[in-house]
């Protein structure tokens, strides 16, 4: 279970509307490459961008809606930073070289190590950044994230991160997709998810009979 304020995340009844084993020819066919380099084997995504820059790669299908994603992820040395994803999207603007609208989070990013989530266009003034997330370049992290209503989200290994308000959220748009920045990432078991909530409502006074 994946609890953010006033709502709970139920996994197990989620419904599962993509799963991704990462091929080459599922890379080639189910996602637009929208910078950096991007190779799949096995199961395994890599994504690599050597300059100061963004790559992203987006899902051709639309997953419009409520969405929770569910994936694996670590830096590939000797990168260390800006692991990164998208979801509620509309792809990349090749003109100006920056995400359409959509939300992008990552962590080890913002130059200084943040872990977070900004939404674009970047003058929405929605996001929500943290430092406390203690990074560790050699592990492979769990990390789900998304949206519920105005409510969006990131754990980490299960331990909820990142939780920020949007009070015009996204909802016409539904790419979902992975990310670099000026690193090397190596990503798998790519899941999208319909997410399936409860209301979660208390008290102090029931939480001390607990």
């Amino acid at each position: 279970m994946l609890r953010i304020k006033e709502i709970d995340i139920i996994e197990e009844k989620s419904e599962l509307l993509y799963h991704a084993h990462f091929t080459q020819e599922l890379l080639e066919r189910d996602f637009e490459i929208a910078g950096g380099e991007w190779t799949a084997k096995d199961g395994v995504l890599v994504g690599f961008m050597e300059e100061d820059g963004g790559g992203l790669i987006y899902s051709h299908k639309s997953f419009e809606g409520d969405i929770l994603l569910d994936f694996y992820g670590k830096t590939v040395a000797p990168y260390e930073n800006d692991l990164n994803f998208t979801f509620c999207a509309n792809g990349w603007n090749y003109e100006k070289g920056e995400p359409y609208d959509g939300y992008v989070g990552g962590m080890q990013g913002w130059w200084i190590g943040k872990t977070g989530i900004e939404k674009y266009p970047l003058d929405s003034n929605v996001e929500a950044l943290t430092g406390m997330h203690r990074f560790d370049p050699n592990k492979e992290y769990h990390i789900q994230t998304g949206r519920v209503g105005k409510r969006l989200f990131l754990f980490i290994d299960g331990e909820l991160a990142v939780e920020l308000l949007d009070n015009n959220p996204l909802i016409k748009y539904g790419r979902v997709g992975l990310g670099v920045y000026a690193s090397k990432i190596q990503f798998r078991d790519l899941k999208v998810y319909r997410p399936y909530t409860k209301p979660f409502r208390t008290s102090y006074e029931e939480m001390r009979k607990e």
